[in-house]
């Protein structure tokens, strides 16, 4: 089920709402938490409901390991039994992660493998389990929480609610358990308030206007030229990729904020994920404000625990590689996304030394090379295979001409401004943050502005195509 739906917007939602309020005024309203599991598991079987089974056995097991790695005898701090609550640890990271890889990585493993030794290697074809790398990582998160030792790691309703709260469970933000159990336990947890619900719907409208009205409209520049057979032009390959650049921002962003207007609903605040990553600098700033909950786990569960900056700058820019790397894995079973993932840890590394080097360049020149240089990568990101970024990247330098002709492009002025109008909202206009912030002179402007959104974003629903991030 699409947030961006008539069936999510019209039925889903607002009856998983109207039921909440009933529940939450009612004298057991720990029911009202178990009312929106049984909810959110609803809207995860109704994409494929044979893989609920995979979902709830990976919530079964990961409750009952962190019974282990919370154990009363498992509080001392002898080396014997430290050593072992590392080791229990890891086991359940590492069954987490045989999970993911079994269904994401296995024919791109078999493959690879039968390559390597000049064999034609290839199994029959899974269909991806919605949300797993998602829910992979948080159940990471709440498994290390569970070792630290932290508040609720025994609640297996706070558990439950936090893997499958539908606002966060198919592509993010990636929330932490410590983060959002003091929020699902407080005393105020299970009411709906007419500020919350408010600003929710607002954040909501916002993230579904980027979606339908904003990113779509690229999709349909970026798509038939990325999957156009033939070489394209100058003109055409630098259209392309731009208006990917813009598609996936507008996307991932507009999935983000309407992931967040939804928790916000229930009186839930999660993490911000994006903060107008396309004004940044440099390659570092640009990593802290995409994707800023993907950055973060990276940074905390593989950077940190590979030695970080602690062993020299030899081996913290080794570090920085393998996590950009297996970053840009993450997002794939592709060696494109290997690539992209691979740019972008030279990157961070060239910018770091540069950074050390206490040199300076002019901010607009800074500027126009940080966004070159991811756009160039979102080319191997969106590319179906190497062969084509390589041919696109050709034509981006002027490889095969700079030709304005007709006969050649298939991008013309109309899309031209598009394309110009959407850099202009990305590099000049307030985000959704700044905008949600905005002291309003009047309920009825903002009144007014939530219709507009709204009416024209619901014009828009009748075909919608899913989100970039779903297939990850």
């Amino acid at each position: 089920m699409l947030f961006n739906s008539y069936q999510f917007a019209f039925g889903f939602l607002p009856a998983v709402l109207i039921l909440f309020w009933i529940l939450s005024g009612s004298a057991q309203r720990r029911a009202a938490g178990a009312f929106l599991i049984f909810a959110s598991l609803f809207f995860y079987a109704w994409w494929n409901w044979h893989y609920l089974f995979l979902f709830l056995f990976s919530i079964g097991f990961n409750f009952l390991w962190s019974l282990l790695l919370v154990a009363p005898e498992a509080a001392s701090s002898s080396a014997v039994k430290l050593r072992r609550r590392k080791v229990l640890l890891g086991v359940g990271i590492a069954v987490n992660l045989a999970l993911l890889g079994y269904f994401k990585y296995r024919n791109f493993l078999v493959e690879g493998a039968g390559a390597i030794v000049g064999a034609n290697w290839s199994l029959a074809p899974l269909i991806l389990p919605l949300a797993v790398s998602f829910f992979t990582f948080e159940q990471i998160t709440f498994l290390t929480s569970a070792y630290r030792g932290e508040k609720g790691a025994r609640d297996f309703v706070s558990y439950c609610l936090f893997i499958t709260f539908f606002p966060h469970l198919i592509a993010g933000p990636i929330v932490r358990y410590d983060e959002i159990y003091p929020q699902f336990n407080r005393d105020t947890r299970f009411q709906l308030t007419a500020e919350n619900l408010s600003a929710g719907l607002m954040i909501f409208v916002i993230g579904l206007f980027k979606k339908v009205m904003i990113a779509d409209t690229y999709r349909l520049i970026a798509n038939p030229l990325f999957d156009k057979a033939t070489a394209l032009s100058f003109w055409d390959a630098w259209g392309a990729a731009l208006a990917f650049s813009l598609q996936i921002y507008f996307d991932f962003s507009g999935y983000s904020d309407m992931a967040i207007g939804l928790a916000r609903m229930f009186g839930v605040k999660f993490p911000e994920n994006f903060d107008s990553p396309y004004q940044a600098r440099d390659i570092i700033q640009f990593w802290r404000r995409w994707h800023i909950t993907l950055s973060s786990f990276l940074r905390d569960y593989l950077y940190i625990p590979l030695g970080g900056n602690r062993h020299g700058e030899v081996r913290r820019y080794v570090n920085l590689f393998i996590t950009m790397l297996l970053g840009g894995l993450w997002h794939g079973a592709s060696w494109t996304f290997v690539i992209w993932g691979a740019l972008h840890g030279v990157f961070l590394s060239i910018n770091h030394l540069w950074v050390a080097s206490k040199r300076r360049m002019p901010e607009p020149a800074a500027w126009a090379l940080t966004f070159i240089l991811v756009t160039g990568a979102w080319v191997f990101f969106r590319s179906p295979t190497f062969a084509r970024a390589a041919q696109m990247l050709r034509a981006m330098a002027g490889l095969s001409g700079f030709s304005w002709a007709t006969a050649r492009r298939s991008i013309g002025w109309h899309e031209v401004r598009t394309i110009a109008i959407g850099l202009g909202l990305v590099l000049f206009c307030p985000n959704r943050q700044t905008i949600v912030a905005y002291q309003w002179r009047s309920d009825l402007g903002y009144a007014a502005a939530f219709a507009v959104l709204a009416g024209l974003s619901i014009m828009s629903m009748s075909n919608p195509p899913p989100f970039i991030y779903f297939q990850f």
